[in-house]
């Protein structure tokens, strides 16, 4: 099989930046020309099919940039290329490809869209800028080789003035350079919505071509907290031997990249107290991570945060020793499937909602100009007590940085891949976001019941981890997800709460994620949906499949209903409601023995038993705390009545055209009945609208009330925001259908 194309005298782009001669030759205009022709060439492919269809290239890279005697760029290499449609996801071989090109999103949900060549296309604007390719090391001062995108990345605060090509250093105006930068920073973007269309980028491009500059920044320092006197706190080594029977193998129970862990009990001079003692690994590595997690350790108190008791520090010797959790690590009881089927959906709930607030306090417990970022936060280091209560420890890789900086640049390779932010993979910058990413993570371990690292095989399909699972099911519910011994257990709704909580937490995009203290109200919302309903007879599967056996049990005799209302008389009526009158009833064993507000239908108006029974059908499947109580109904002798909860204070509309009761209404008041609405609401279209859509709607509806002028978006930012809406809710429906098909 042989293909014959244009023969390029340039060689490839690739080409020039391996040979220093030829990279000496390419000035600053030849290389804007070269990227100005090659996005040309995807502009091309992204929009040749018309109007919904795009070809992706998949394969963009130096090497696949042909010059020819003019320096013009020539695409090549379609061997990965596909069409797609604009709402059709579709994959690619991983692996087949040079990862350091391939945009990070797709290498975690395999799912390919025009956005994937704009992210390759980005990091080849940048080996042009620095003279270097994607997969080859740079040192910085004094810095330990990295390959070019994490420095982009790194330095993107200082203007990337170190990593600039040297040749073209001196020739380069400030305000050229910078356009580039941005433009190639929005191309490398984790957030899809941040990277520009082809024909946007070789806009900004062409401007670049006229203008040129320089700009400086301030480097990234890393503040390092000061050491405390910790000698109150020495336990001698014969001691701890003694309780661990010498370190015996009987006593030792998990072991851990820093060291094994061993149970065992103190004398009288530590008040005979049970204790887990970690034997940290004889290393220089190690004994860093031990004397940084005494500094960390020794500092709190909290009752999420594993406690300390003391540690060891003779000859070699390195031991920490700390309260015992009996129940073990989250991660074994994750695991054991004996273990594991009876912590219910209620009690994984609390050791989530345990957990943020363990975090919580590292972040906050600083003091107001500093904030502690865990950075190897694991199911493995959240430790359970004999109540299953979470107690997180693992602190020997956390550190303290400044609010103001909020961010530091470290060693990526420390922690654990596969619960670390991507954002901090490939930049090497950890932010506190990055704990909450990883607390994303583990909520959805627990919703799942598969630990991060384990694969997992859908149907017929090859296995994969956790999180790309997660991503690829993600709009269809889950369901094939859940763990099933605990399938059954979960209200509806509380599941919702979850895992759109657990979705955000994982965003690529920082903004996305939400704070700490978002994440533990939402999961205390979901705790408290969960632990009032009967969850035990509701089943994701056939929540509705018994629905009309069981509306028969709320069937209300007649002469009850006329007992409690007088007969339907004038001094119980309170109002009107859709298709009839609206009538006060007394309490009754027949209603939960409450006061009813009981809605009997004209049976002359627009609604006929069909449309009763639907209604009926509707309403009795509904269970939240915003949405009115059913209790009951009646459709003896052609009548057609429902029982509802009464509610005292009537309606909203009544205090609106009340001046008196309108003036006793408070702001908080009215804000706290609209939230309640608005949960009602959601409560009842959280299954047709896509989540996407709705608050990329909520948020450009936000913007054009500003009550500053300066922050209302133009006419053509609220097109692309509701054309973006439009496109998460097609996308959404599009997929329901494949499902029901």
């Amino acid at each position: 099989m042989i293909i014959v194309t244009e023969y390029a005298i340039n060689g490839s782009l690739e080409d020039h930046l391996l040979d220093p001669e030829k990279l000496l030759s390419l000035t600053w205009p030849q290389r804007l020309k070269i990227c100005i022709g090659a996005a040309k060439g995807l502009y091309y492919l992204h929009s040749v099919l018309g109007e919904g269809y795009s070809v992706i290239h998949g394969n963009f890279k130096s090497r696949n940039i042909w010059l020819d005697e003019n320096l013009e760029a020539k695409l090549c290499s379609f061997y990965f290329s596909r069409e797609v449609g604009v709402y059709q996801k579709n994959s690619l071989k991983v692996g087949m490809v040079n990862s350091l090109y391939i945009d990070p999103i797709y290498m975690e949900s395999c799912f390919v869209r025009p956005e994937a060549d704009a992210y390759s296309f980005g990091v080849v604007l940048f080996e042009l800028l620095i003279g270097m390719l994607a997969n080859h090391r740079k040192t910085i001062g004094d810095d330990k080789p990295q390959n070019m995108k994490i420095l982009v990345r790194r330095y993107y605060e200082d203007g990337l003035d170190n990593l600039i090509d040297p040749c073209i250093r001196d020739h380069i105006d400030r305000r050229s350079l910078r356009t580039i930068r941005e433009i190639a920073y929005k191309c490398i973007s984790l957030n899809l919505k941040d990277r520009p269309s082809m024909d946007r980028i070789i806009k900004r491009i062409r401007e670049a071509l006229d203008i040129h500059n320089h700009e400086a920044a301030s480097t990234i320092t890393i503040r390092r907290h000061q050491s405390q006197n910790l000698d109150n706190y020495l336990i001698p080594l014969e001691e701890i031997k003694l309780a661990t029977r010498n370190f015996s193998k009987k006593s030792q129970f998990q072991v851990s990249r820093s060291g094994h862990f061993f149970k065992g009990q103190l004398s009288k001079c530590w008040n005979n107290r049970r204790a887990t003692f970690k034997r940290y690994y004889k290393d220089e590595t190690r004994a860093e991570w031990f004397h940084n997690e005494i500094q960390m350790i020794s500092s709190f108190n909290h009752e999420n945060i594993i406690g300390f008791i003391g540690y060891c520090d003779e000859g070699d010797e390195k031991v920490i020793v700390y309260q015992y959790a009996s129940k073990g690590s989250l991660d074994r009881l994750l695991q054991d499937e004996n273990t594991r089927q009876y912590i219910t959906w209620v009690e994984r709930l609390r050791i989530c909602i345990g957990s943020v607030r363990g975090l919580m306090y590292l972040q906050s417990g600083r003091g107001e100009d500093k904030i502690l970022i865990h950075n190897n936060f694991k199911s493995t280091n959240i430790w359970l007590n004999n109540k299953l209560e979470p107690l997180i420890g693992g602190l020997y890789l956390s550190m303290v940085v400044d609010k103001n900086q909020g961010h530091v640049y470290v060693d990526s390779t420390a922690g654990i891949e596969s619960y670390m932010d991507p954002n901090y993979l490939e930049s090497g910058i950890i932010k506190a976001e990055a704990d909450v990413y990883a607390m994303g993570v583990v909520m959805f371990e627990m919703l799942t019941g598969t630990a991060v690292h384990q694969e997992r095989s859908i149907g017929d399909g090859e296995p994969q981890a956790l999180i790309n699972l997660v991503r690829r099911y993600y709009v269809q519910g889950l369901d094939i997800l859940i763990d099933p011994f605990m399938k059954d257990q979960i209200y509806i709704q509380s599941l919702h709460i979850f895992k759109e909580i657990a979705y955000k937490c994982i965003s690529l995009n920082l903004k996305d994620r939400p704070s700490l203290n978002r994440i533990r109200k939402g999961l205390e919302e979901a705790l408290h949906i969960q632990n009032s309903t009967d969850a035990s007879t509701i089943t994701l599967q056939s929540q509705s499949s018994s629905l009309h056996k069981k509306l028969e049990d709320f069937r209300v005799p007649l002469k009850k209903i006329n007992a409690a209302t007088g007969d339907f008389s004038k001094e119980n009526w309170i109002g009107e409601g859709g298709f009839g009158n609206v009538y006060k009833g007394l309490p009754s064993k027949s209603w939960q023995n409450c006061t009813a507000a009981i809605k009997r239908l004209n049976r002359k108006g627009g609604q006929g038993k069909e449309e009763f029974r639907n209604e009926l059908e509707l309403i009795f499947k509904f269970c939240h705390q915003n949405i009115i109580n059913f209790l009951g109904y009646c459709d003896e002798e052609n009548e057609m009545i429902i029982i509802n909860e009464y509610a005292s204070n009537g309606s909203l509309d009544g205090y609106l055209e009340d001046t008196h009761k309108r003036l006793n209404l408070t702001w908080v008041q009215r804000l706290r009945i609209c939230l309640g609405t608005a949960k009602g609401l959601d409560y009842l279209h959280w299954d047709q609208i896509d989540r996407r859509s709705f608050h990329t709607f909520k948020y450009i509806a936000y913007e054009c009330i500003s009550l500053n002028s300066k922050d209302r978006p133009t006419i053509d930012t609220i097109i692309d925001r509701l054309e973006e809406a439009l496109d998460f809710q097609v996308s959404k429906e599009s997929q329901a259908k494949v499902i029901e098909s």
